[in-house]
């Protein structure tokens, strides 16, 4: 019996310990690499909704400021509504001749000129970024001044501001409102109305690699005034 007691009194071998400690790394590093793939997903869907929200927020101020403007052109194409006088185009061909990343008009609500645009590796910002710039200094009866680039120098009056964070591109699709006989009437047979489409994603790094990029996109139809406000 104590023969046998003394047998019974043997412990785990060194490759039973070896293999144990094998399996258990195994099982830690499964353990550990679900949570660290979670940790990076919420990572992920925080940076993403913060500049999705910027983007909704910018997407919301240029419907809201359209309201009180009125669209003049862009800065390459020129007065867009000197164009819609002059031509007969659908309502496909003039979106197409608007298209672009900038288009500038004018609130009355501020007096301003405003231009909206996507600009990269802007001001140390390197990602691309919907920008906002802003000239007081112009009347009511110098709209066409805000297709002058002088007009847009930096002065006591003028302000630029980013709009999104994150990496945004996008586009505009505008038609100035038309008028029937002259830009200055109030009579008019076609209202003004622009489409943005934006590209959200987040900055590029090593741990927000490979995200899903997020489109979204809003349609406003000005309530445009007449370029004199004689209403």
């Amino acid at each position: 019996m104590k023969k046998n007691f003394s047998k019974n009194k043997n412990g785990f071998t060194l490759v039973e310990m070896m293999v144990s400690v094998f399996i258990f790394m195994i099982i830690m590093t499964a353990i550990v690499g679900v949570f660290a793939r979670q940790i990076n997903a919420q990572k992920k869907a925080r940076i993403m909704e913060g500049d999705l929200e910027n983007a909704q927020f910018a997407l919301n101020y240029i419907s809201k400021t359209l309201r009180t403007a009125t669209i003049i052109g862009d800065k390459e194409k020129g007065d867009l509504r000197d164009y819609m006088q002059t031509n007969n185009e659908d309502d496909f061909a003039l979106y197409n001749i608007a298209a672009g990343n900038n288009f500038v008009i004018y609130d009355f609500s501020q007096e301003a000129c405003i231009r909206f645009t996507f600009k990269t590796d802007y001001n140390g910002y390197e990602p691309s970024a919907l920008w906002m710039e802003s000239q007081s200094s112009v009347g009511v009866n110098e709209i066409e001044k805000c297709l002058e680039e002088n007009t847009w120098q930096s002065n006591s009056t003028y302000k630029e501001q980013r709009l999104t964070s994150g990496n945004v591109t996008g586009t505009f699709a505008v038609a100035p409102t038309r008028y029937m006989d002259h830009k200055d009437s109030r009579t008019t047979d076609t209202m003004g109305r622009a489409t943005i489409a934006m590209k959200v994603e987040p900055k590029k790094g090593v741990d927000i690699d490979h995200v899903e990029p997020v489109y979204i996109q809003s349609s406003v139809a000005l309530y445009d005034y007449p370029s004199d406000l004689s209403f």
